[in-house]
């Protein structure tokens, strides 16, 4: 697998990235270990019209009952400078009880989508049930294509894009994808964001799981 912070290959088993020192331990030390209750959007920066929300819900549905083991959740808002789209998107993925159509569904079939709407960043992190079908190189082009609508403030526009692209690759997909060993972490500075709910009870239909 490839490390969420710097992209690095990073050996089944390790205890942390060899490149940045990036460890799970270390994301939660940052954002905390408990559960979070998230929605399939959450828009902290309040750049998303009801119109354009409502039109997102309808899309993320679309997915879900084409590939009903699947989701797609979506962040948008400013994240500290020690933190990236991507690591967000992998504490997410374990530690997100998602509001979905099924709220069953595991999150090693997660996909999220987070937008960095201060720093003008974006990443994409899938669970690591999909790593397979969605590998790293396809969702770096993945997010080079909505770019210029990123640029361009159009949020919206991107979002679709990015559920409709995703669906057409899960769709000529094939085999599954076996489970990889999970990668333990460091601990980094602490980063202020404190905009999730926490689960003090946890759910018997959510699951802690690898990103």
């Amino acid at each position: 697998m490839n490390c969420p912070h710097c992209s690095t290959t990073v050996v089944a088993g390790a205890a942390s990235c060899p490149a940045c020192g990036f460890s799970t331990p270390a994301i939660r030390a940052l954002l905390g270990g408990d559960w979070v209750r998230l929605e399939r959007i959450t828009d902290r920066s309040q750049r998303l019209s009801l119109r354009d929300t409502r039109h997102l819900e309808v899309c993320l549905d679309d997915f879900e009952r084409a590939f009903p083991q699947c989701f797609l959740a979506l962040y948008l808002g400013p994240l500290p400078d020690n933190l990236t789209p991507c690591d967000l998107g992998f504490w997410m993925l374990n530690h997100g009880a998602f509001q979905s159509l099924q709220i069953m569904k595991r999150n090693e079939f997660g996909i999220a989508l987070v937008l960095d709407t201060l720093g003008q960043r974006a990443g994409i992190t899938a669970g690591y049930a999909l790593e397979r079908h969605l590998p790293p190189d396809f969702l770096q082009l993945l997010l080079i294509s909505v770019g210029p609508r990123l640029r361009k403030g159009a949020l919206a526009s991107a979002v679709e894009s990015v559920v409709a692209q995703t669906a057409r690759r899960l769709k000529t997909s094939a085999r599954p994808a076996p489970r990889p060993a999970p990668v333990q972490a460091v601990v980094l500075p602490g980063s202020g964001l404190s905009c999730f709910e926490p689960l003090r009870q946890r759910s018997d239909s959510a699951t802690s799981l690898r990103s």
